[in-house]
């Protein structure tokens, strides 16, 4: 699989910027761009903004994320309401008159020095997820990856699967340029000029200047170049890139970030490193997925102390094996204190002061603690507010390079191809060996259901890992086919088909943190008014047993209402 490095990537950014506002003239760009709704296309029914024309709830997403990230800086240049506007449920039909104070306030926003940090951040991360799409469908050249990853953002994911199915392989930068020709489809096929001026760029800074293949995904592999900041910095990346990631009710659809959502517990974290535990609460093996995609499994195990029971599943453990700080730092694997126990934890982002920034799995959107809330997000917290709650600190040093996707080795004992099964009756002997009675001293029985990981076959037994530790052996007979082994059922009785789009019924709806009126409302996002539209995302039941959403609230905000003031749309 390709890869790309930093400075090309800085180019695919300079491209982008050229021919959307710099004029298609390249390192050219206007950060501060405002376009009314319709004035580019008959499909924009919101304004426009920036250097990369950020449209609809990207557009929203942009002045959200500077408000988040800059707050003084956003409210310096606000003298029109844009901080109040952005509470507005949907962004569809938001745009202020071109010149005026909203628009004019706008453009001060997305053009100051901290608005272009985000700007530039923000078409990062979408470039490197258009690149990964395009990894998938069968792509591999660094140029033909950045000239799908320009399709992409010109006519999104349907364009560039369009285009790919009618180009000759293999997939070069040549082969999609001829097969863009000939394409009419709205956005891409109908804007040739700009066709031109990537595939001509590409051509010129890309494919001429040889660069070899087997350079680094980024600059921050290799141990040459390896620093501390550049560890952390790929490791919240990796993080970043799965927030908005929902548990699913079955083992089933876990790459998809928001498919098969339920309150199953079941996710790709668990399948990807402990998967006979899939369907158990996920928030520490989910920090420990994030280091394993980063840095491999041998390095992960050393950063999260855990070379000898990987993964990290338990806050506990994981505080007794480090120094706990009282103040966080960039980095810090936080174990939130809570009950009289470390219960929850999460990878701290930026700490600004008093208050910390965190992404961790298996929670909800608010500004408290909440384990076991089904989402990746991304929170923040004043740590004064917290007491009890440590910070870990894992040693980057010992850092030598970054992994890609392709390069990450899965735990394995063997070539057998290990597969997830159960035991079909209670006291089932686990054995020491692949003949003989002697038992397994550390695990002598298996109950029925116990769930184990088959990773050999020796005779009439098996040869199974139990809990991620214990290797014993069982009669085949007395363990399933993986074939055999139920998904675990969902308990709701309801046919509803989740996501879906709700409206809002009562004058006033409360919008809490947790499935409940004992939860206290979302900070974000505390009511909701008649009419609004939210995404419903899995119902849930309170201690009494009355229904609630979980919804998404203008594609970000994370909360829970009552079932009985929803309507499907």
């Amino acid at each position: 699989m390709a890869k790309y490095t930093q400075s090309q990537m800085n180019i695919l950014i300079k491209i982008i910027a050229a021919v959307e506002t710099g004029g298609q003239i390249y390192g050219q760009a206007r950060y501060d761009d405002y376009t009314p709704a319709y004035a580019n296309c008959s499909n924009e029914t919101s304004c426009t903004i920036g250097a990369f024309q950020e449209y609809g709830s990207l557009a929203k997403g942009l002045l959200q994320e500077i408000l988040n990230t800059y707050p003084t800086t956003f409210r310096k240049y606000d003298n029109a309401g844009i901080e109040s506007d952005l509470q507005r449920a949907s962004w569809t039909g938001y745009s202020p008159a071109r010149g005026s104070a909203k628009a004019k306030a706008i453009q001060a926003i997305i053009s100051s020095p901290d608005g272009i940090k985000v700007q530039n951040n923000r078409i990062q991360k979408q470039m490197e997820s258009h690149i990964a799409f395009a990894q998938k469908q069968g792509v591999s050249d660094v140029d033909a990856l950045f000239m799908c990853a320009n399709f992409i953002h010109q006519g999104g994911q349907s364009a560039c699967t369009r285009i790919l199915k009618k180009t000759q392989k293999p997939y070069t930068l040549d082969h999609l340029y001829a097969a863009c020709k000939t394409d009419t489809g709205n956005q891409v096929g109908a804007y040739k000029t700009r066709q031109q001026k990537v595939y001509g760029w590409l051509k010129e800074k890309i494919s001429n200047k040889n660069i070899s293949n087997n350079n680094s995904n980024n600059t921050l592999q290799g141990s040459d170049n390896m620093t501390t900041e550049k560890a952390i910095n790929a490791l919240i990346a990796t993080a970043q890139a799965e927030i908005g990631y929902m548990e699913k009710k079955s083992n089933a659809q876990l790459d998809d970030k928001t498919a098969n959502v339920g309150d199953g517990n079941y996710t790709k974290y668990w399948r990807d490193l402990k998967p006979s535990w899939n369907g158990s609460a996920w928030c520490a093996v989910w920090v420990s997925w994030c280091m394993y995609k980063t840095f491999g499994l041998e390095t992960a195990k050393k950063l999260l102390k855990h070379e000898n029971d990987f993964p990290y599943v338990y806050c506990p453990t994981l505080g007794a094996r480090f120094t706990k700080y009282a103040n966080p730092q960039r980095g810090d694997i936080v174990i939130f204190y809570r009950n009289g126990t470390f219960a929850h934890t999460g990878i701290v982002t930026k700490v600004e002061g008093d208050k910390f920034y965190t992404i961790e799995g298996n929670t909800s959107n608010g500004s408290t603690i909440i384990a076991n809330g089904g989402e990746v997000c991304s929170k923040h917290y004043n740590n004064s507010n917290l007491p009890g709650t440590k910070f870990c600190r894992p040693d980057y040093s010992i850092v030598k390079s970054i992994m890609n996707s392709s390069s990450t080795s899965k735990p394995s004992t063997s070539t057998y191809k290990k597969w997830v099964g159960a035991a079909t009756k209670d006291d089932t002997d686990v054995f020491a060996n692949p003949t003989g009675t002697s038992k397994l001293s550390t695990y002598p029985k298996l109950n029925k259901g116990n769930l184990v990981d088959v990773i050999g076959v020796s005779g009439t037994r098996y040869q199974v890992k139990i809990a991620d530790k214990f290797v014993g052996y069982v009669e085949k007979t007395n363990i399933k086919d993986p074939n055999a082994v139920v998904t675990k059922p969902s308990t709701s009785t309801s046919k509803t088909k989740y996501p879906f789009v709700g409206e809002v019924t009562a004058s006033e709806l409360n919008v809490r943190i947790g499935a409940g009126t004992n939860y206290g409302k979302l900070p974000s996002y505390p009511i909701l008014k008649r009419g609004n539209l939210v995404d419903v995302l899995k119902a849930k039941k309170d201690i009494s047993g009355n229904k609630w959403y979980q919804i998404r609230i203008a594609g970000k905000y994370t909360g829970y209402v009552s079932a009985q003031y929803i309507k499907k749309k």
